[in-house]
């Protein structure tokens, strides 16, 4: 098992700001992964989550959003590209990312075996017949049981979690540092997304990737990462191991804590809610 609290950080992030026009969408975040962990932003629609991560992985268009950090560094390698003009998506070595709407992320027209040959042709510098053999055998490392019919597959020929696996293998097949999730399993049912979330964090620890899950899910933070970071308007509010979620103490922590459906609550007429619980809380201080 890894020491994390001794590795060096795979990834480092101080002071990053992401605005869009006159809109701060993150205001002076800062955050560390280091190898081998797993750590999960959560935090309500809005709350400049997506913002952080597609700022990290560099998908915000110079165009459309500012990105300004005093550090953000992928392996010890700066990231940072204030004024750059570049085309987005860009690739950065090391980097994954896994979206929440699989078939908008894997390309209509090619099947699944180019896209996912054609990566590992990319990243493994290898042949052709290499890349179709370990293509293979990445569709069968994600539990996909019949991988010859779908290498010929295109992506609306597949189910949603077909696709969501066949995403899984693109995004770990190069051996990256740290893989980004946004959101992997919204587009899931209950079983199929804490499948899908063992899968993600089980193939990650084999090839030694980090892992930040961008996440609406308590519970599966709970039980599948290390560390989980609160966001609220933008900034990050609290930081914690996700096995100490029950003792946070950030008012709006335990807001979403308590917004979780439990056995108890489903006794209630009216499930609480951020704002009933923000309202009893000063009810109460009052």
């Amino acid at each position: 098992m890894i020491d994390t609290t001794t590795t060096t950080p795979v990834l480092r992030v101080q002071d990053l700001t992401v605005r869009y026009g006159n809109i701060v969408a993150v205001h002076s975040a800062n955050l560390e992964v280091r190898r081998g962990e797993r750590v999960a932003v959560v935090g309500e629609s809005g709350s400049g989550k997506t913002s952080l991560a597609n700022a990290i992985a560099g998908f915000l268009d110079p165009l459309a959003g500012e990105v300004d950090a005093a550090t953000l560094e992928l392996d010890g390698v700066p990231l940072s590209r204030s004024g750059e003009q570049e085309r987005i998506p860009r690739r950065t070595p090391g980097l994954s990312m896994v979206f929440q709407d699989a078939m908008s992320s894997l390309d209509p027209v090619w099947s699944i075996g180019s896209q996912l040959i054609a990566v590992l042709r990319e990243t493994e510098k290898v042949g052709k017949k290499q890349a179709t053999q370990d293509a293979l055998q990445w569709l069968r490392e994600v539990g996909i049981t019949d991988p010859e019919r779908v290498m010929g597959a295109k992506p609306h020929e597949l189910s949603g979690g077909m696709r969501q696996r066949v995403m899984m293998a693109i995004a770990l097949s190069s051996k990256p540092s740290l893989l980004i999730a946004d959101e992997p399993t919204s587009a899931l049912d209950a079983s199929l997304a804490v499948g899908a979330m063992q899968l993600m964090v089980d193939l990650a620890e084999r090839v030694g990737t980090a892992v930040l899950i961008i996440t609406h899910d308590i519970e599966l933070c709970r039980r599948f990462t290390d560390f989980v970071v609160v966001m609220y308007h933008g900034e990050i509010v609290e930081q914690l191991r996700s096995s100490e979620l029950d003792n946070a103490t950030h008012p709006y922590t335990r807001g979403l804590l308590a917004c979780v459906p439990t056995l108890r609550s489903a006794r209630l007429d009216q499930l609480p809610t951020l704002e009933s619980v923000r309202a009893e809380a000063e009810e109460q201080a009052a």
